[in-house]
């Protein structure tokens, strides 16, 4: 016999969950109506953690999967584009509520195809989440907390398609997954693994045009064009090129080491122009900012660079992630619910 209860609640948060939350008044704000505190609106599932003592679900404690597909629009929705709170209250609610989508998933054993549905687009908004957060301090955004449920849903998702097979997937479909493929190569970028999965990929996957420029990327990065790189994220669409954003720190530290070393010289200068462009930076200022951090001087005209292997500051850190100007354009003529929901690519 199954061990896997299968959810028959059609309510975003169960009856015995709303109940006890609503008296214990444990509701969230963006779970009040209208803002207004102890009246209760649309109110939506918490994730729980499983222990040893907790007692075996009910099929009315669990959620339907039209349900859960429904909940995870409103959130992404609703939820993702109000703004009377700061957009990492937004965030700690939402990534809470979809948590419990997920434990769910697992909870009703729900098969690959059923599971992908609801996996991409809580894929799409960590990928964004990570992005637009990169500047908050610790206390309100932890990066490796997002990046490591990021990873555990990118890698459910790769597990899923191959389970699916390419031959019963539709055109809709092929592209979805193309494009969290894609996803996947530029969080992952880099890595071994990521570009041995490119290789063993199917045609109508390794030839879909974003994938193939994503798989140039990946490419280029591992043969060491960085130039290559950098001008290739600048190309990609919203979410990607959000993601592809936050390996742009290290890339200039490479970048910066390697002028150390081929422009080393007492009388030798570097434009900060061409700097500014083949770092991908907006404006010449974030240039200063960079070189004051690794020890590059600067000329007393301020258009010019001088790098020394001897000062320059080899163990320094990779700089935090920051928002850059060419992603920040594409994101702002973006309607975003559409993007996380894919329903436009």
């Amino acid at each position: 016999m199954s061990i896997f209860v299968k959810g028959v609640c059609e309510n975003f948060c169960p009856e015995k969950e709303s109940k006890l939350r609503i008296k214990e008044k444990l509701l969230h704000f963006f779970e009040l109506k209208d803002g207004q505190k102890h009246i209760p609106g649309t109110l939506v599932k918490c994730f729980s953690r499983s222990a040893a003592d907790k007692k075996a679900s009910r099929a009315e404690d669990l959620r339907t999967e039209r349900c859960l597909q429904k909940c995870t629009e409103y959130l992404l929705k609703d939820v993702f584009m109000d703004n009377r709170k700061s957009f990492n209250t937004v965030y700690d609610f939402v990534f809470d509520r979809l948590r419990a989508v997920r434990q769910e998933i697992v909870m009703q054993n729900y098969n690959a195809q059923q599971t992908i549905r609801l996996l991409e687009p809580m894929i799409m908004f960590l990928s964004y989440s990570r992005y637009k957060l990169c500047e908050e301090a610790i206390d309100n955004f932890d990066p490796k907390i997002c990046e490591q449920h990021l990873q555990e849903c990118l890698k459910r998702a790769l597990v899923c398609y191959d389970e699916i097979g390419i031959n019963d997937m539709n055109l809709l479909e092929i592209q979805r997954r193309a494009l969290i493929e894609a996803l996947y190569q530029v969080f992952n970028l880099g890595s071994v693994e990521a570009m041995r999965r490119c290789l063993t990929l199917v045609d109508a996957i390794r030839l879909d045009p974003l994938f193939s420029v994503v798989f140039k990327i990946s490419l280029s990065y591992m043969q060491g064009n960085f130039y290559r790189v950098l001008n290739g994220l600048q190309s990609l669409p919203h979410i990607l090129c959000a993601i592809g954003s936050l390996k742009l720190p290290a890339l200039r530290r490479h970048l910066y080491c390697v002028f150390s070393h081929a422009y080393s010289s007492k009388q030798l200068m570097v434009p900060v122009e061409f700097i500014t462009h083949l770092t991908a930076h907006g404006n010449k200022a974030e240039v200063y900012d960079d070189c004051k951090y690794y020890n590059i001087k600067v000329s007393d005209d301020n258009q010019h660079l001088h790098f020394q292997k001897s000062e320059f500051k080899f163990d320094a850190a990779v700089l935090k992630c920051r928002h850059e100007r060419f992603v920040d354009s594409k994101l702002k003529n973006t309607y975003l619910p559409e993007v996380l929901l894919l329903k436009k690519f």
